[in-house]
């Protein structure tokens, strides 16, 4: 089925959500500039666009959370809508378990009146009888369509998958990213008639995001979801929602669909772009030919001159948005040798007999479930832990710059341009020095958005200021923890085009298969049981290798053979 079947297929069913001219004001800047959808029963829609136009704002607005726009935002009928935001909120006065019960004891209570219903429809007669009889089609239709008849299989697959902390783990005690799989997890199981997602697959690894894929993909009901995982996109989406200059804008399809109709875009602009080109080409050969005395006639033609050069300017202002990271000095061939190393707490050994050296100008990508070790590794590499046995053995010529996901270096109450250059109008780079304002707007923070107070800005954009500011140190090997985690794509496609051309060795720790897949050279695989993989290529090829190793094992000749 093509973009457009699936988008004739959608229209025909029941439009669940209503959108109509709203706007959105943030004092005196508007956000949302007359947004009219309709969102269909079981859409699947991802919302894409730069970091502060408006997604997050755009999804709090369907959720009820935010209350303060003009226009109408509103549910078509009894509709149950969930929200996972990016800081949910849980029960502080429950256990994990506590919190994930509360969201389901909605759905135990429809099967305790499915099966009440049940008994009393066998001693009821006449007009009673019909309406225990509606009731009964009514819950019978829940029971199946939220499948709560294996509801507590349900449950803990859900738990497992999602790798959520013990039962009995008090939720005040957990991390940001425990909590959000929690909430998570309670959202998925509640399942309300109305799904919305704010970046589901941050704090997920690989094999709990494609179980998410899978489950939102059997979902029955409506799902808009914000992420930044492109394969994620494609796997699950059916249609896609651009939020850009204030508009939203829908695109029948997937995240290759859309690429596909910004090819087709990019291709009509191109021709529209040579058309002015060659006007602008006479205009400027006209300009040379003419006298200094010009005429009133001369000056109009002088106008529409730099009506054209100022939008050839401006578009290409949007188009160099260019991130070149600042080398170190030059690498000699010895970067970073584990030998033989081994660490646990307890009796739970994290990894043991880790052996593996990364090349210079390698890419390497750490992945694996959460609490394996590979904060803990990246600890004992920096000289921050000890292992228990072996020994890390770190190249004469390193120069190390760690950029992790703690946002506390930043001031809230400074603008974005102060928190990245710390006031300063020129930077070092490397071995020159460079304006700061330019080094800023590499980052694709372009004019106004430089004075922009860094606690008005959207978590995308707090993200890409700490990797500006942390990003100015020169290094030879950059260590980054998440550093995807919220971005958009456009920012993504720069951050990508930056770190291949980046002439030092890189440790990345991710769990975004395609931005593997675009960066990787090598891959460090935190499997589970302690068991490590050093592998060269990128996360396919991974992949690839691993469903390969596992198909080998499951065989009943290799299994004969190791008898």
């Amino acid at each position: 089925m093509g973009p457009a079947d699936r988008l004739l297929a959608n229209m025909a069913e029941r439009i669940v959500y209503q959108v109509e001219n709203l706007h959105k004001f943030y004092e005196q800047r508007e956000i949302l500039k007359g947004i009219t959808l309709a969102l269909h029963e079981t859409s699947k829609i991802g919302l894409i666009g730069a970091n502060g136009a408006g997604k997050s704002t755009f999804l709090r607005i369907l959720a009820g959370v935010d209350k303060e726009f003009e226009g109408i935002a509103r549910t078509n009928g009894d509709i149950s809508v969930g929200y996972l935001s990016q800081e949910p909120q849980l029960n502080p006065a429950k256990t994990v378990k506590g919190n994930i019960d509360e969201a389901v004891d909605h759905l135990r209570a429809t099967e305790a009146r499915y099966y009440e219903v049940m008994t009393l429809m066998g001693e009821a007669e006449g007009a009673q009888l019909d309406k225990l009889s509606a009731e009964f089609d009514h819950l019978q239709h829940e029971m199946d369509v939220k499948d709560i008849w294996n509801l507590e299989q349900h449950l803990e697959q859900a738990m497992h998958a999602l790798q959520v902390p013990p039962p009995d783990r008090d939720v005040e005690s957990l991390s940001g990213g425990e909590k959000r799989r929690v909430g998570l997890c309670r959202l998925l199981l509640e399942h309300p008639d109305m799904l919305l997602l704010d970046e589901p697959t941050n704090h997920l690894d690989a094999d709990s995001i494609l179980w998410l894929e899978t489950y939102l993909l059997e979902y029955e009901g409506l799902v808009v979801l914000i992420t930044h995982d492109r394969y994620f996109l494609d796997n699950v989406v059916d249609c896609m929602i651009e939020v850009a200059g204030g508009l939203a804008t829908a695109h029948p399809g997937n995240y290759s669909d859309f690429l596909e109709f910004e090819r087709t875009r990019l291709d009509v602009k191109r021709k529209h772009d040579a058309l002015r080109d060659k006007r602008l080409e006479k205009e400027l050969e006209w300009i040379r030919r003419t006298p200094k005395a010009q005429t009133k006639q001369s000056n109009s033609r002088l106008r529409r001159y730099q009506e054209l050069a100022d939008e050839v300017s401006a578009e290409e202002q949007v188009q160099s948005v260019e991130l070149r990271i600042p080398p170190g000095p030059r690498l000699g061939e010895k970067v970073v040798h584990v030998r033989n190393l081994k660490k646990g707490y307890g009796d739970r050994v994290l990894f043991e007999g880790l052996t593996f050296d990364i090349p210079p100008q390698a890419k390497l990508g750490v992945i694996g479930g959460n609490g394996r070790g590979k904060t803990t590794l990246l600890r004992i590499i920096l000289g921050e832990e000890q292992p228990d046995e072996g020994h890390v053995e770190i190249g004469p010529t390193v120069v190390t710059s760690v950029i992790e996901q703690s946002r506390d270096s930043l001031d809230d109450t400074k603008t974005v341009f102060e928190n990245v250059t710390e006031g300063n109008q020129i930077l070092p780079f490397g071995r020159t020095t460079m304006d700061a304002r330019a080094y800023v707007a590499r980052f694709n923070f372009k004019g106004e958005d430089q004075a922009r107070i860094l606690g008005e800005c959207s978590g995308g954009m707090r993200n890409r200021v700490l990797l500006a500011r942390m990003l100015r140190k020169p290094a030879n090997l950059v260590i980054m923890d998440e550093p995807t985690n919220d971005l958009d794509l456009d920012t993504l496609r720069v951050l990508e085009e930056g770190i291949a051309n980046y002439p030092g060795c890189m440790i990345i720790v991710t769990h975004d298969r395609y931005f593997l897949d675009k960066v990787a050279t090598h891959i460090l695989a935190f499997e589970e049981d302690g068991h490590v993989v050093f592998h060269q290529g990128d996360f396919q090829s991974y992949q690839s290798h691993r469903l390969e190793a596992q198909k080998d094992a499951a065989s009943p000749h290799r299994k004969f053979a190791r008898r």
